[in-house]
């Protein structure tokens, strides 16, 4: 049987919490440890329970949301409920997964910031147990890439773009986020927007390199250590 994810939810307004749990009871795959209108309540339960995903609103008159995720040393998948998307575009700087506006009223857009959260979990428990390749969500599906297949990932906002030698893979998916799940020692990023395999390298000139056919930018920032991890004569 599949594991459930478990899940704390923590919003003051009491309509905005009965929805979200509501939700979260008809989803199979959920299963909720807590509810809390009192930040401070929520915020330990977050620590002693070590949930996979906590629904966070963000204005609560105890503590910020965005002041409890700055205090978590051990981050779950976070999806905010705001009334304001201007705090949903601020949190993303803290790597949450997904955000939900109120009125929550679509059952649709909840299950895709959920699924979005289910899928970053997989991948982080693929890279847990060192495997040589990872799953991503490619057309519906969860498709197995091979590290070794990658050529460079090239981002696209809250998209990335996957470069293989024989196909490019679109993934609803964060740049930094696929930073995390790459393995260090074959991967590096060379741009705020592109990660590349080292030894896919075929050449490098004062601002770009090529793998194969493809010319990939390489920032001034970046370049330093990519110089320090190839080898030159």
């Amino acid at each position: 049987m599949p594991k459930k994810l478990t899940c704390i939810a923590i919003d003051d307004e009491f309509i905005a919490l009965k929805i979200i749990t509501s939700l979260i009871d008809q989803t199979g795959f959920l299963t909720l440890l807590g509810s809390y209108q009192n930040a401070v309540e929520g915020t330990n339960a977050i620590i002693e329970m070590e949930p996979d995903i906590v629904f966070l609103d963000v204005q609560m008159p105890e503590i910020n949301g965005l002041d409890i995720i700055k205090s978590l040393n051990h981050k779950p998948e976070i999806i905010l409920i705001t009334s304001q998307v201007k705090y949903a575009v601020e949190a993303f700087q803290f790597d949450v997964t997904d955000y939900l506006v109120k009125p929550i009223e679509s059952y649709t857009r909840f299950i895709k910031a959920v699924t979005k959260a289910k899928d970053n979990l997989a991948l982080k428990e693929q890279k847990l147990t060192g495997s040589d390749a990872v799953f991503m969500k490619i057309d519906f599906l969860l498709t197995k890439v091979q590290f070794e297949s990658i050529l460079y990932v090239e981002g696209y906002g809250d998209y990335i773009k996957v470069h293989t030698a024989y196909q490019t893979h679109v993934v609803y998916y964060k740049l930094s986020n696929i930073e995390e799940k790459l393995p260090k020692d074959m991967f590096l990023r060379v741009h705020r927007s592109y990660i590349v395999q080292v030894n896919k390298i075929d050449n490098i000139d004062q601002n770009s390199l090529l793998i194969g056919e493809s010319i990939v930018p390489v920032s001034a920032t970046y370049k330093p250590e990519l110089l320090d991890r190839i080898q030159m004569l």
